[in-house]
């Protein structure tokens, strides 16, 4: 007998089978073997979805319907400068039916979850690798979205048809360099690691009432492990800038219930295998 935050208790069974056929097809074309590209048509499915907080009997015996969707890209895959370079690149443009949107609810404080009539992204995704000597490596990725609820009326009627998916950000990025240093006697024993991620802003909801700025997260990594040891010492940070961002909200009757994400945190880490 499940109680819900607003206290009705009740008894009831659920139950419901979904079945799909998802097809895929896909045009592969290599001109040279450096260079590689495709363009496919792909179908996703996910079955309903019952609440997880259901508030009646009612919405507990009630799914969701399923959600489905097309996917169309064209991409390629591309190895130059002598085999020290990689760039891998898509376009695509996703079409939703019946897209799941979940959401916490102020009136019973639980996730509620409904079918956003229609929805689409937009997007192009890059990545590119350089090895610039056998100690150097550099990685860059990045994506850039367009997103939008082309028909969505919510259960509380809330019209947010034409408004950006929620926490979808339109723009973001990270690069990281790899480096690894001789050291004497104990060979290519240093290695340096730094990664900085960035997002754009975002919508915490379908509604695009309650944003998230926009913010980015540097982490590093210094190790040191000899060549033939079977030992590790590394020093590690992450936030290095203390970045004050959030990863998840509640909206409350015109405040924002708020879950930060973790500080500036720095650590010492020793490794040994045993063999």
């Amino acid at each position: 007998v499940p109680l819900t935050p607003l206290g009705e208790e009740y008894d009831t069974s659920y139950g419901e089978t979904w079945t799909k056929v998802t097809p895929q097809a896909t045009l592969e074309f290599a001109p040279s073997e450096n260079l590689f590209s495709y363009a496919t048509i792909s179908t996703g499915f996910k079955g309903g979805y019952f609440q997880d907080t259901p508030v009646n009997a009612f919405a507990a015996e009630f799914p969701t319907r399923p959600e489905e969707v097309i996917n169309y890209e064209i991409g390629i895959k591309s190895d130059f400068a002598g085999g020290r370079a990689r760039l891998n690149a898509a376009v695509f443009f996703m079409d939703y039916t019946d897209l799941q949107v979940e959401q916490t609810n102020q009136d019973c404080l639980c996730n509620l979850t409904e079918n956003a009539a229609d929805a689409e992204i937009k997007g192009v995704e890059l990545e590119f690798t350089f090895a610039a000597t056998e100690y150097f490596l550099l990685n860059v990725g990045g994506s850039f979205l367009d997103t939008e609820y082309v028909e969505f009326l919510e259960l509380a009627g809330v019209d947010s048809s034409g408004n950006s998916l929620q926490r979808t950000p339109e723009t973001q990025y990270n690069i990281n360099f790899d480096y690894t240093a001789n050291v004497g006697k104990f060979g290519r024993a240093l290695n340096f690691y730094v990664n900085y991620k960035w997002q754009d802003e975002m919508p915490w909801q379908p509604a695009n009432i309650n944003f998230e700025d926009d913010y980015g997260l540097l982490d590093a990594r210094v190790t040191f492990a000899p060549e033939g040891q079977n030992w590790s010492l590394s020093l590690w940070g992450k936030n290095l800038t203390d970045e004050l961002y959030r990863t998840n909200i509640i909206p409350f009757f015109g405040e924002e219930v708020s879950q930060f994400g973790a500080p500036r945190t720095q650590g010492v880490e020793f490794r040994y295998l045993f063999e």
